[in-house]
């Protein structure tokens, strides 16, 4: 641990002095960033938040930075599998790749700006919004994320400004050389703005290499603001990723976040939501599904600061082989939160008995006018179900294969109709139980 703690900071130092005609208060983010990771350390089994993750994939990797951008053009065909209709920034190995990137189709009011842009001409902007939401000094890889910053985007919508085509941030890589990519996304809606933003984290190809992503999100939602925020992770088995997405939400505001992790031999995948306006609403929903040695890992935070807002949580996990899932939820009441609504699900479902899963719902109520609920369940295929459907002349493959699915369809089906539920009923179907098996005869 100690040596890859010495690896990080020699990168993050390499960095700083290869840049070193940043703007000062970007300098100032930077080293800070690089303080608060060398003071925190790489967390261990013994940090309570990362008990239960299994951090090794990370810890032998020598993950760096590229230097400079690579041409991306030969990924045309992967970027029109997984691109939206609609503008869309692309990345390639954390490196923005402009000739794959579109801006075309932004409506009047919404920015979009790679955040190498948005450094040179919104500085003022980017210094009072960055670290503002994700803290450097309370997230060891938030810190990590801060002192490489460079990359990423810049999402602002001006007051009133209503986006109908979804956003989309495609970030992809190649796999053929350990890579560390560390975007930091930015998003600001203005008051009685609505959009749609998908991030989308992939590999170029199914058997690519080991590769770090480190992505950290900061939403600030103005009051009556809503956002559909939504995260497809369908890296290839040997990425390592960790995500943070911090949000604020103003008064009446509307936050939805959809999280669905499918790829990396570890993912770790964290939201993190505070109301600080009355009337406000969030809904976090979670799908993730592993096979062979996957690790993913799922927390979520919901900080109900002010009365009267409501939270709705959904957190399912589908693991086979020996694929280890965890979730750990907190909903925090505060004393002044009265009238708050809140519940929280996690289920999972093992399909081999070598699977795991740990479930860690937690509720802390500090106020006594509230309606709070939560629960947990870990189990396998319903017995009786699956007698029916063999009974009918259904094969055990399929008839495990409908049961699962319809297990997942849940968190599928709260995606409005539209071309981000296609893309992730297809990333679904290529992870379900007997999908390699139907790849292999297509």
């Amino acid at each position: 641990m100690t040596s890859a703690l010495a690896h990080y900071l020699d990168v993050a130092s390499r960095f700083h002095a290869r840049d070193a005609s940043a703007p000062e208060w970007l300098r100032r983010v930077r080293a800070e960033g690089l303080a608060h990771f060398e003071r925190q350390g790489l967390p261990t089994s013994r940090d309570e938040a990362w008990k239960y993750t299994h951090l090794a994939p990370l810890v032998e990797g020598t993950f760096v930075p590229p230097e400079e951008a690579r041409r991306a053009g030969d990924l045309a065909a992967v970027v029109d599998r997984l691109g939206l209709p609609g503008p869309r920034l692309v990345f390639v190995d954390g490196r923005l790749a402009p000739e794959l990137s579109s801006l075309s189709g932004l409506p009047r009011g919404l920015t979009l700006k790679p955040l190498r842009d948005a450094l040179r001409e919104d500085g003022e902007v980017l210094e009072a919004l960055v670290g503002q939401r994700a803290l450097a000094s309370e997230h060891t890889f938030t810190a990590l994320n801060a002192a490489l910053l460079e990359e990423g985007a810049l999402l602002r919508l001006a007051p009133g400004t209503l986006s109908e085509v979804p956003v989309q941030l495609l970030f992809l890589t190649r796999g053929d050389a350990p890579v560390l990519a560390s975007p930091r996304i930015l998003v600001v809606a203005g008051e009685s703005s609505e959009a749609t933003l998908v991030e989308t984290y992939a590999s170029a190809g199914p058997g690519a290499g080991a590769t770090f992503t480190n992505a950290v999100t900061e939403v600030t939602l103005e009051d009556n603001a809503s956002l559909h925020h939504y995260k497809l992770q369908a890296e290839a088995d040997a990425a390592v990723h960790v995500g943070g997405l911090h949000v604020r939400q103003g008064r009446d505001s509307r936050f939805a976040s959809f999280a669905f992790s499918f790829g990396g031999v570890l993912s770790r995948n964290e939201v993190h939501s505070a109301f600080a306006g009355e009337g406000g609403e969030a809904t976090l929903n979670g799908l993730y599904v592993g096979r062979g040695s996957q690790h993913l890992d799922n927390r979520t935070a919901l900080d109900h600061a002010v009365p009267r807002c409501t939270s709705r949580e959904l957190y399912k996990g589908v693991l086979d082989d020996r694929a280890r899932g965890t979730f750990h939820g907190l909903i925090r009441v505060r004393p002044d939160a009265q009238r708050t609504d809140s519940r929280q699900q996690n289920r999972n479902l093992l399909l081999s008995e070598s699977a795991q899963a740990d479930a860690r719902p937690q509720l802390e109520i500090l106020a006594d006018d509230v309606k709070c609920a939560h629960g947990a369940a870990v189990g396998r295929l319903d017995a009786q179900a699956l007698f029916y459907l063999r009974s009918r002349g259904i094969p055990r493959a399929e008839a495990e294969r409908l049961l699962t699915h319809a297990f997942a369809r849940e968190v599928v089906d709260a995606v409005p109709a539209g071309p981000v539920r296609e893309k992730v009923e297809g990333l679904l179907a290529l992870k379900l139980p007997g999908a390699a098996r139907r790849e292999v005869r297509a």
